[in-house]
């Protein structure tokens, strides 16, 4: 395998628009107006972090496309739960598969959340729900189900995402953690956020109240059509810095927060983050991860031999 001089004229060619915003000295002071400086965050104890996350696999095959999904709540006093969905689809177009198979996935999550939440009020828990990405794109896929099904499954599972989310979200503490965001809230459109706070210590940026219908292409009458809890259609935003030398981190929380109330979520979150990830989601992650060989070794045990077309190409099923 190769590396063509064309490859690298190209690549050094798409980021130099991304070193010119980079030079930007307005940036750093943009950002400090921003900012909230924390040297130490305190925090009461008691709360129970439930770490959710799903992973996806899809696979063409000669005239259909495979996806499995999955999804996994981990809970320290109550251990794991767990859901998984598989469907052979009647199209070719990856693409699509892949995002029914992504929504399908982030209706999971919200089934194994609830049912962990279930059990946490059942014991008289203090908790909160750590979903890894975004507020924002699980509405999407909700939003997407809804517009275009290419499953009879689908309108099962746009019901569910919304029925259950909006459970969650009124009955619990629930945060969503995203480790990459192009928006561009801070700035007035004028470049991510991400990049705006890229060179902030520990600590986070004050918080920002938006409407859903705000930041994407969405009517609030389409909105109102979906059965989503009103708390659900507002949601409070902060980029965090956990730790000194962490990752630079978005939380969207459901509903209006006020500043106090986020300094308090960011402190939960920074009292298991010693390396700036929560680690309830980083356990969730790796629980969940689909890997290619894990598809083939589930395949074998039902006795079953996907033919996917490239075997033309002398390539065989990994």
């Amino acid at each position: 395998m190769s590396i063509w001089e064309e490859d690298i004229k190209e690549i050094e060619r798409a980021f130099e628009a991304f070193n010119k915003i980079e030079d930007e000295k307005e940036i750093l002071n943009t950002a400090l107006d921003h900012w909230v400086k924390v040297e130490n965050f305190s925090y009461d104890d008691g709360c129970e972090l439930v770490g959710v996350d799903g992973s996806f696999l899809v696979r063409s095959l000669t005239f259909s496309t495979l996806y499995l999904a999955r999804a996994i709540a981990i809970a320290p006093s109550l251990g794991s739960f767990k859901a998984s969905k598989s469907e052979v689809l009647d199209t070719i177009n990856d693409d699509q598969v892949r995002q029914h198979a992504e929504a399908v996935m982030t209706s999971l999550e919200v089934e194994v959340a609830s049912r962990a939440l279930t059990e946490l009020m059942r014991r008289g828990k203090g908790f909160m729900l750590l979903f890894d990405g975004s507020l924002s794109s699980l509405i999407l896929h909700r939003v997407i189900l809804h517009r275009s099904p290419i499953s009879h499954y689908s309108y099962y599972i746009a019901s569910r995402i919304s029925k259950e989310l909006s459970r969650v979200a009124d009955e619990g503490l629930v945060v969503f953690v995203a480790k990459r965001s192009s928006s561009s809230i801070y700035s007035e459109m004028r470049l991510p956020d991400m990049v705006l706070f890229s060179l902030m210590p520990k600590g986070y940026s004050k918080p920002r109240i938006v409407r859903f219908s705000d930041l994407y292409n969405i009517s609030e009458t389409e909105l109102d059509e979906l059965p989503l809890s009103p708390k659900l259609k507002t949601m409070t935003l902060s980029y965090v810095r956990l730790s000194e030398n962490g990752p630079l981190l978005k939380i969207e929380v459901p509903g209006a927060l006020s500043e106090s109330e986020v300094h308090d979520v960011i402190a939960k979150l920074s009292s298991v983050s010693p390396a700036g990830y929560p680690v309830p989601l980083l356990a969730a992650h790796k629980s969940a991860k689909l890997r290619r060989m894990t598809l083939r070794r589930a395949l074998s045990l039902v006795g079953i031999r996907l033919r996917t077309g490239r075997e033309a190409l002398r390539e065989v099923f990994v």
